[in-house]
């Protein structure tokens, strides 16, 4: 379950500016909010999201970053049920574990160990699962923290930048 609080923070910024830009990039952290992972009810690991829930951020995600400390990850709210299909690994620099997460909050596939700075391969989940987020990692930490598909829940709590 996952809370927001609108807040106007954040500065929208150009999203043609970071294509311009490229490489020349390094794009800091903005810690939205926390997101705590949960097997049968007790929590095993707090970290702190970035989350993308606008267009710009969904399409730009984790490009341009030479590194995602341990205890980060980027949540992406999606819209619909097949947007997860658009997430990419193009010009992602570091490698990460992917978090599928549904509309119960509970973790129904892993993607580990994504290569960067390539294409990933698109699930085709059936239709009777929605994908409401994605959840990008470090790669080696779904592991490392014990998250398990179809047990591992989140809970989370962000403050909404518009």
């Amino acid at each position: 379950m996952c809370f927001f609080i609108n807040s106007s923070e954040r500065i929208p910024y150009d999203s043609d500016l970071f294509l311009d830009i490229g490489n020349l990039l390094e794009i800091k952290f903005i810690k939205d909010g926390e997101l705590y992972f949960t097997n049968n009810n007790y929590i095993i690991k707090k970290i702190d999201v970035e989350l993308a829930h606008r267009d710009t951020d969904r399409r730009n995600g984790l490009k341009y970053r030479s590194i995602l400390k341990k205890n980060r990850g980027m949540l992406f709210l999606l819209k619909n049920k097949e947007e997860y299909k658009k997430i990419n690994m193009k010009d992602v620099r570091i490698p990460l574990d992917f978090v599928y997460i549904n509309q119960f909050d509970t973790v129904i596939y892993l993607d580990k160990y994504v290569s960067p700075m390539k294409d990933i391969e698109i699930i085709n989940f059936p239709s009777t699962i929605n994908i409401k987020y994605i959840l990008e990692i470090n790669a080696g930490m779904s592991n490392e923290w014990g998250i398990k598909e179809g047990i591992t829940k989140i809970a989370c709590f962000f403050k909404l930048n518009n």
